[in-house]
């Protein structure tokens, strides 16, 4: 493996380097098409302060404004789907279907999803995460993907990547600002949403209202049936308001709420039709009071958050989950060259389950101290080390820490390299449904992870990028759902518990930005994941590509090409105990863009799977083929 991969590694790299041109002039090099991974983009992710993406030691993918803006009919599942190393689960398949979320080989309990920089953990879930079939693109202004552990600043279940999706802003230029987006396609999909915004005086405001309906087609396979399977449709509305009052230059104060449902009908499994439906819906207030000061900031993060599922099937079951944080962190930029992060996160977790479990008898806590510190020599060199102590109250304290060296070498006037590492540990707690539930245990431990990370970043002006990583991650103590048999061999029960397993995996990741002109550019990027234990990473391609030709016609139309490779993937089949390897498959979507009136209005429209390929991306359940999406937006 090591050696294909440096191979194709040198080549990609040796390509980019041929066909590279230099811009006519400094000014088409700043006029260039914006894509999904920017040069000198500011990133926060990495040390939950602003740094430009050079100086960061991590790895870093940004989803930018103009990306999320140029991928009509998408949903944010499909876009995370592009990124690099990202395998999302369910995002082609009937809308609401579950969501997976795979970073580098880790699942969904291994992946932190950030809004606005808060984790929204649902503690009633096996996996305790943030349910993004709640969420509405429309609502989204840009995504940082983070690769890697960092549970130093992010705390539990950081431990293979951190997903931060940015809400929209309010505007502080204007006294009234807004707009309204509508759009219709396939499976007789209805989507629109509106928002107003601006700032009087000291008072910003933001408002925004999102709604979805989608009569969908058949989430289970009908392939084997002898009669047509039910449509299994969605419903999906957001709303959400953000309020600021500056009393001060120095004393902001910021408040949000926001509140989202979904309603889905869902099959019974593999092959199987049913009409069951679920539906879930979270509610959350937050406060974030900030003080700055000449050589940083102090903030105080609050947020509450419930959310509900009910099912109604066969089995039907309601969940309900409470959560609450507190967050106090303050920078201190001690010199030009040190700049440190210190705070305490406290997070309070409740859940309840019909007939099962109550919230009186389902908390926990966790209080965990931090602290950072980045350092920056005008020579190049960056480093950026961290330290948590999570305290837990059902098992004792652990300690984490992350080591992130990098280090910029000119190489020559609109040339440099950037080499970097990283050493980390990370962790996730036990949820409290594994915890507390039928199959709970009190007895659980953490699982821990070790990470490291080497890899270089080559920067040719704003021509040419390149990227490569090599990461391995190490897994012990991981909590798994173990059967439990008698002295006779008969199945007596189950629960969750710490196993012995030891998992290693590995994997090399690189990417290439590449601005043709001011009118063109071209982005494209490969993945390979390799791992000891199959079983325990069923449904992760090895191997997954893409690519994406933005072209700018005019100064107000615009063309984007998007290609996407999957490869082969090994899944588990319960009807027949037996495993079943998936083939791979390649898509192609199109989309395309005009502007009217000043750019004030803009029609668009999108084609996915261009091709009509048919494909399996869950085992027995439908994908969709062919599908379209045509639409305006309007600001004023």
């Amino acid at each position: 493996m090591g050696k294909k991969m440096i191979l194709t590694g040198c080549y990609l790299f040796y390509s980019a380097i041929t066909f590279a041109q230099t811009p006519e002039s400094k000014e088409q090099q700043q006029d260039s098409v914006k894509a999904t991974r920017q040069l000198k983009e500011v990133v926060i992710t990495g040390t939950r302060f602003k740094i430009p993406v050079e100086k960061s030691g991590k790895t870093i993918y940004t989803i930018s404004p103009e990306s999320i803006e140029h991928n009509a009919g998408k949903t944010v599942v499909d876009l995370l789907n592009e990124v690099p190393g990202i395998q999302m689960e369910g995002n082609f398949s009937s809308p609401g279907t579950n969501i997976g979320t795979f970073v580098r080989g880790g699942g969904n309990k291994n992946v932190l999803i950030l809004i606005d920089g808060v984790p929204l953990n649902d503690p009633s879930g096996s996996s305790a995460t943030y349910d993004l079939r709640l969420l509405s693109i429309n609502l989204i202004e840009s995504i940082e993907v983070l690769k890697g552990g960092l549970s130093t600043l992010y705390g539990t279940g950081a431990s293979s990547g951190v997903i931060n999706i940015k809400l929209k802003e309010n505007n502080i230029n204007e006294k009234i600002t807004g707009g309204i987006d509508v759009n219709y396609g396939s499976y007789q999909t209805f989507n629109t949403s509106a928002n107003v915004n601006g700032q009087l005086n000291k008072f910003s405001y933001l408002i925004v209202g999102s709604y979805l309906n989608s009569q969908g087609f058949s989430a289970a396979s009908d392939e084997n049936a002898t009669t047509d399977f039910d449509k299994d449709g969605m419903n999906k509305a957001n709303i959400l308001t953000k309020l600021g009052y500056r009393f001060s230059d120095n004393f902001k104060l910021d408040g949000i709420a926001a509140y989202d449902e979904f309603k889905t009908e869902y099959d019974q499994s593999a092959f199987t039709d049913a009409d069951n439906k679920q539906y879930g819906k979270m509610f959350r207030l937050g406060l974030t009071p900030t003080y700055k000061y000449a050589k940083g900031f102090v903030e105080l993060k609050t947020i509450y958050a419930e959310n509900n599922r009910d099912f109604i099937s066969s089995y039907p079951t309601s969940y309900k989950g409470k959560n609450l944080q507190l967050d106090l962190n303050n920078k201190h930029q001690f010199t030009s060259e040190f700049t440190a992060l210190w705070g305490v996160n406290l997070q309070k977790f409740e859940y309840e389950q019909d007939d099962v479990v109550n919230f009186d008898d389902s908390d926990f806590t966790i209080l965990d101290p931090y602290a950072s510190l980045f350092y920056e020599n005008k020579n190049g060199f960056n480093l950026h080390i961290g330290v948590r102590l999570n305290s837990h109250s059902v098992y004792n304290s652990k300690f984490i820490y992350n080591i992130n060296p990098s280090y910029i070498i000119n190489l020559a006037e609109n040339a440099k390299v950037k080499l970097f590492s990283s050493l980390s540990t990370s962790y996730v707690t036990p949820t409290g449904y594994q915890l507390f539930s039928n199959y709970g245990n009190k007895n659980l431990e953490p699982e821990e992870s070790l990470n490291t990370e080497f890899g270089s970043s080559f920067y040719f002006g704003s021509t040419l990028e390149f990227n490569i990583a090599y990461f391995n991650r190490k897994e012990t103590n991981p909590i798994d759902f173990v059967f439990l048999f008698d002295g006779d061999g008969n199945y007596i029960g189950g629960e969750y518990q710490n196993i012995s397993d030891k998992r290693n995996i590995e994997g090399v990741e690189m990417d290439v930005t590449y601005n043709f002109s001011k009118t063109i550019s071209l982005l494209a990027n490969y993945a390979y994941i390799n791992n000891e234990v199959t079983a325990a990473f069923y449904r992760i391609p090895k191997h997954k590509a893409g690519a994406t030709l933005n072209v700018n016609i005019q100064q107000s139309t615009s063309v984007s090409a998007k290609y996407n490779f999957t490869g082969k993937r090994t899944v588990f089949d319960f009807s027949t105990s037996s495993e079943i390897s998936l083939s791979e498959y390649s898509l192609f979507d199109i989309y395309a863009q005009h502007k009217l009136s000043n750019d004030k209005l803009t029609v668009y429209g999108a084609v996915n799977n261009l091709f009509d390929k048919d494909f399996v991306s869950l085992y027995g359940f439908t994908t969709r083929g062919r599908n379209y999406n045509i639409g305006f937006k309007f600001n004023f």
